[in-house]
């Protein structure tokens, strides 16, 4: 027969199940600020960054991976701001006019600061220039040689044309000027015909011929006239090119003279960078003289923009190179884009001074940051940047016309900018290890990976080190120090995020929020101090705020639509525990298995997985607890039965493997007939030899049994069974730890089957190998027996 056993004299310690303790560090005052790259979860991510930025020169880009609240981007940036401080100050970049292709304005790097005072140096350049030639060319010495140039033509013309008047008199002919040009008329042409007619009327012979010969001489008078006429125009247009290159060359001259001085100053300040353009600043200057001679009611807008300086990138201000990020990475934010206006005309124009730049333009020399799930959302801008860093140049384009409309006729395509840039992607292990890391082009960009760890060992060096960030954090962002009680317990809690007694929390910016809502208590009280009781207050609220979804599925519990027993005994049922999370809060769950058994030869026959509600994790289980129970019954015959096997009153679907060691409770209850405790609650996978294994959300399954236990009201035999592996994830909530230290609630840590059986039975089962065959007491003695009452049923 086998032993009754005390399963209260079982139950594990009490003082090791709440969360983590250990001591409060000394820190002193004196010693520099903590960085959350001291702590051993960062460590290995500081390391991998150091490392990277030493390669920074042979394209070699980093992603950052880190949990949520792991301070992953605060952390990051905070230490690339401190590295840049020691690289030379970025340079500036500036577009300037093409003048030989308008549409292909130029690009140019600048030292730091000098853009803005080229800036100013050429708007007075262009300035001194317009002063010097309006005055140059109303001088009268200039006009005085114009008028010169003009008066030769002038006269020359009016010789040739007076001739020609003359010659027209004596022809018979008139010469008149009119807007379209000289008109030659005949002087008495029409009298004389009116004579001859009267003359041919009295009877007066006139020969044919006589008439015919005087019209050809007139023709040919008229021909010759207008000849001359013609010459002398083409003569005059000659001339008067002539004259306007003379006056063309006379300006250039001139103008060549008087503002000699004001280019070799430009040179002198310049020349080094600007020298080829600056050449052909001038020689446009020369070829548009006219345009600085405009009075100003004349001029447009646009007088002098040819001329200006785009200060495409101003890095004044910027002592080392930027550190920037770009919280929207779209296509304009990241490459630069090229604007437009309305014109006076009321059409669109642009031109090379509306280049505007890009994220990775402000950033060249430095280092550009970016969200993965930001850059994630637009394919064609993650092309595009994996196409700026294989060419290490960066272009700027007008997309939206492109995609969406036709281009303007005058849009600049403007030459790309050398790109001297480390960029740093930062986000969730999800995106590095799916959206990214399935791009084949991902690693030849982004080689070095900085792993930032969830969780780190409460070492002596790791807690002074996380108090310490604690007491900064509060005094640097919210003005308030911490008492060493507030500051020892908020570490202490970080266990319960890390769900391990041994281990802090990685997400160190949870502690960030809970010092934020403290403050607003301690501020209440009026307290200069953020003090143990205002973290309670915070932790408490945060649970009740939160918990709606779950007081509705307890409340359904406890009203009995939910049928959960946490006081009887029943076979082939067990209560297991499951976890629920709705996004902003997790809570436990009990949920009813039950297993009915019967003749048959299917064996394990997995209800949710018939209504394609199972997982694979959770099928495999199913299907490992058939690997169990063959390999403990089935040595003399094979196990015959068939089992229906489900989690009742469930909905929805079920994944994961642990529910796999209650499942097996409930088919060994079930095959032996042996009720099983409801009291008791129990969680752990399984494996094929019976042994437990680790499990997640432990804390979260035993408050949510213990919640269903004291609104049932407690006897003091309640409790839950966990792995023993489980152990040192036991960081429950104060109140559990008060009902197990008062013995109203309990916890098992079992290492097997056998125990948690014992538990749940109350009585001892065991198998063993002897030199006669395994021994089998208790539930598997049982099981035993009806498997091969079922087998020899088979068998007829």
């Amino acid at each position: 027969m086998p032993k009754d056993i005390d399963i209260f004299s079982k139950t594990y310690d009490p003082k090791k199940i709440g969360i983590g303790d250990f001591e409060f560090p000394h820190i002193e005052k004196d010693k520099k600020s903590a960085h959350l790259f001291d702590l051993s979860s960062h460590k290995r991510a500081k390391e991998a960054i150091e490392f990277g930025l030493k390669l920074r020169n042979d394209g070699f880009h980093i992603f950052v991976v880190g949990e949520d609240r792991s301070g992953r981007m605060t952390s990051t940036l905070e230490y690339l701001k401190e590295y840049v401080k020691d690289l030379p100050a970025p340079d500036d970049w500036i577009y300037l006019n093409n003048f030989k292709k308008n549409h292909r304005p130029t690009p140019f790097r600048l030292p730091n600061g000098t853009a803005c005072k080229l800036a100013k140096f050429n708007k007075d350049h262009i300035q001194s220039i317009e002063s010097l030639l309006k005055k140059q060319f109303t001088s009268p010495s200039y006009l005085k040689q114009i008028d010169k140039i003009s008066h030769q033509l002038d006269q020359q013309v009016h010789d040739e044309l007076s001739k020609i008047y003359a010659f027209a008199e004596e022809s018979g002919f008139l010469i008149t000027q009119t807007p379209d040009g000289f008109h030659i008329q005949e002087i008495d042409h029409e009298e004389e015909q009116d004579t001859e007619d009267k003359k041919d009327k009295k009877g007066k012979k006139k020969t044919e011929e006589n008439g015919k010969t005087k019209r050809r001489g007139r023709d040919t008078k008229a021909a010759q006239i207008k000849d001359q006429l013609n010459r002398l125009t083409l003569t005059a247009s000659l001339a008067s090119r002539n004259i306007l290159k003379q006056i063309k060359d006379l300006q250039t001259e001139l103008a060549k003279a008087v503002t000699k001085s004001l280019w070799q100053k430009y040179r002198s300040e310049f020349g080094k960078t600007l020298g080829p353009w600056i050449d052909d600043f001038e020689a446009d200057v020369l070829e548009n003289i006219d345009i600085f001679l405009e009075e100003d009611d004349q001029k447009g807008r646009n007088h002098f923009e040819r001329y200006e300086i785009n200060i495409f990138v101003n890095n004044k201000k910027y002592q080392y190179p930027r550190v920037m990020l770009e919280a929207r990475p779209n296509f304009e934010n990241l490459f630069g884009s090229i604007k437009n206006r309305v014109s006076v005309s009321g059409a669109y124009e642009t031109n090379f001074t509306m280049v505007r730049p890009g994220a990775l333009h402000l950033a060249n020399g430095g280092i550009l940051v970016l969200r993965a799930e930001a850059i994630a959302k637009d394919p064609e801008v993650w092309e595009y940047l994996k196409a700026c860093l294989r060419d290490r140049q960066v272009r700027v384009q007008e997309h939206y016309r492109e995609q969406h409309g036709p281009l303007l006729i005058d849009s600049p395509k403007p030459k790309p900018i050398p790109l001297d840039i480390q960029v740093f992607i930062i986000g969730q292990p999800a995106w590095y290890y799916s959206f990214f890391f399935s791009d084949p082009d991902f690693r030849i960009y982004f080689k070095i990976k900085a792993d930032i760890d969830p969780d780190l060992d409460a070492t002596a060096d790791n807690v002074k080190t996380y108090c310490k960030l604690i007491d900064q954090t509060a005094k640097e962002h919210f003005n308030l120090s911490l008492t060493k009680e507030a500051a020892h317990y908020l570490a202490r809690c970080s266990t319960r995020w890390a769900e391990h007694r041994k281990k802090l929390s990685g997400r160190f910016e949870l502690i960030s929020d809970v010092l934020a809502e403290s403050t607003a208590y301690a501020h209440e009280e009026g307290v200069e101090t953020i003090q143990k009781e205002h973290i309670r207050k915070t932790l408490l609220g945060r649970r009740k705020r939160n918990s709606r979804v779950q007081e509705r599925v307890y409340d359904d519990i406890q009203s009995g639509s939910i049928h959960i027993d946490t006081q009887n005994s029943k076979i082939g049922q067990v209560n297991g525990l499951t976890v629920v999370s709705v996004g902003d809060h997790t809570f436990g769950v009990p949920a009813r298995i039950s297993a009915r058994t019967f003749i048959g030869e299917h064996g394990v026959i997995n209800i949710e997985r018939l209504t394609d509600m199972s997982g694979p994790i959770q099928q495999k289980g199913t299907f490992i607890l058939d690997g169990f129970l063959s390999s403990v019954f089935a040595q003399k015959f094979p196990i015959s039965f068939n089992c229906s096997l489900t989690f009742e009153q469930n909905y929805s679907d079920v994944e994961g493997d642990s529910a796999s060691l209650a499942e097996l409770c409930a088919i060994l209850s079930s095959l032996s007939n042996t009720p099983l405790n409801q009291s008791i609650a129990i969680t752990g996978s399984v494996d094929q030899f019976g042994e437990a294994q680790v499990v997640g959300g432990i804390h979260h399954k035993i408050e949510g049994f213990f919640d269903i236990c004291e609104r049932h009201g407690f006897t003091g035999k309640q409790g839950v069974i966990i792995p023993l592996a489980n152990a040192e994830n036991l960081t429950v909530k104060d109140e559990v730890v008060d009902a197990v230290k008062a013995k109203l609630f309990h916890i098992w840590c079992i290492k097997d089957i056998d125990e948690a059986l014992g538990i749940l039975t109350g009585e001892q089962s065991t198998i063993q190998n002897t030199w006669w065959g395994i021994k089998r007491t208790g539930v598997y003695k049982r099981a035993y027996d009806t498997l091969k009452s079922y087998n020899r049923i088979l068998k007829g």
